[in-house]
């Protein structure tokens, strides 16, 4: 009777958690903001899996953590908008679809908040985000996280 307790026990232990799962995917997604507004860009890249993808439209495109945060530092460091600090990442619309075990996809949105002249949060951009997700080493990651620009709407072609 009891190695019977133990494998159930070990079949419930082992059997995914769409609670736990859905929590992880939603604290990664606000870690992203939260790494930038710390300007955390190393971990901002641990973010991603190992070929994880970030394409972030003007910013362009890189692959692998290291050369994700390498992209974001060029990035920050040029500020080509001229935005005053600090900023801040607000997320909202979140939907998050699990498709198997180690994969899901989520799409949300975001407005970034700068202070004004006055110091006032002023709204400075809004995007929409399109995210492939994978757990890598029991942690869900990034396999692909692409940014498009909806306030300021991109150029027209």
């Amino acid at each position: 009777m009891l190695p019977l307790i133990g494998a159930a026990l070990a079949l419930v232990a082992a059997a995914p958690d769409p609670g736990a799962d859905r929590a992880a995917i939603h604290k990664l997604l606000t870690d992203y903001g939260a790494t930038l507004d710390r300007g955390d860009l190393d971990g901002f890249g641990r973010l991603f899996a190992r070929d994880g993808v970030y394409s972030a439209g003007r910013g362009g495109e890189a692959k692998g953590g290291v050369a994700i945060a390498t992209m974001m530092r060029r990035e920050f460091a040029d500020n080509a908008l001229g935005f005053r600090g600090p900023g801040h990442h607000l997320f909202f619309n979140e939907v998050v679809t699990l498709d198997d075990a180690d994969h899901a996809h989520a799409t949300s949105l975001s407005l970034y908040v700068v202070p004004d002249e006055a110091s006032r949060p002023a709204p400075a951009l809004m995007a929409a985000y399109d995210d492939q997700l994978v757990r890598e080493g029991g942690a869900w990651k990034f396999g692909r996280r692409t940014v498009s620009s909806l306030i300021p709407a991109p150029a027209k072609r």
